[in-house]
């Protein structure tokens, strides 16, 4: 029977204590949010950070040409610098994806570039030269502004997050996303477009929270109103470690543009 948690907040010492016990329910194997719906959808094909982008270092004359290419043919609906702002963006479905909340490896762009995302308004870029889409692929990928999880922010020790965020996955989102993240979960093919591979990506912490407190319009990711700030935080940080080629990420003594909800 699952046992219904109330939303906790952090304030002084007294919240952070709350807050780490209900981690540690987790831990125990106690399932501590209602059951409220089929999965965790990050509809935004994302990240990797930028050391990781498949390990290539494209010179500068290829970022150029990417950059060139990226505002002839990606920038009407992405935006000049990819945050999504564009003339056209309340025509899409979905609204375009702000490539500057996500790292990305160049594969997963240009998996992208050459099969498009069916079911939404993102083509397939077949009349390009695969030079070409390299090109921009390496650009793209390169957009992203890393955040850190600051240590004055965190819920729990990165070994209880990471094992938090991996029971939580399991219960709401690999269903769709997949146990590995691939974006191959049983019920996938059911609610097009299909989710991204967070192998290929790796979403800010600003960014997953604003998905999964508010859904994503134009696609079956649905809000995920009853998982805490604590429980958000972890499901973000297992999923950003399912990156392929990613790291244990480091934490930040202070300051911070992750800031989790209070």
């Amino acid at each position: 029977m699952a046992v219904p948690l109330e939303r906790v907040t952090r304030k002084g010492a007294k919240g952070r204590g709350l807050n780490r016990f209900f981690l540690a329910l987790l831990l125990l194997g106690m399932p501590v949010v209602a059951e409220v719906g089929l999965s965790l959808r990050l509809r935004a094909q994302v990240a990797r950070p930028l050391e990781a982008s498949d390990g290539v270092n494209p010179s500068a004359a290829n970022q150029k040409k990417g950059r060139d290419l990226f505002i002839r043919d990606c920038a009407h609906c992405h935006g000049k610098i990819g945050d999504g702002n564009s003339p056209v963006r309340g025509t899409l479905h979905p609204a375009p994806l702000d490539l500057t909340r996500f790292d990305f490896t160049d594969s997963f762009i240009l998996q992208v570039l050459h099969e498009g995302v069916p079911r939404s308004d993102m083509p397939a870029w077949h009349s390009s030269a695969e030079e070409d889409l390299r090109a921009v692929s390496a650009y793209t990928a390169r957009l992203g502004h890393s955040d850190q999880l600051p240590e004055t922010d965190r819920f729990a020790p990165p070994e209880a997050l990471q094992e938090a965020g991996k029971r939580i996955y399991v219960m709401h989102c690999a269903r769709c996303h997949g146990e590995s993240g691939n974006g191959d979960g049983k019920d996938a093919v059911r609610y097009p477009p299909s989710p991204p591979s967070f192998q290929g990506m790796r979403p800010s912490y600003a960014i997953a929270r604003q998905v999964i407190e508010r859904g994503v319009l134009g696609t079956s990711m649905p809000s995920w109103p009853l998982l805490t700030p604590p429980e958000v935080q972890a499901v973000t940080y297992y999923i950003r470690s399912l990156c392929a080629g990613s790291r244990r990420e480091p934490f930040s003594k202070t300051g911070s543009t992750a800031r989790v909800t209070r």
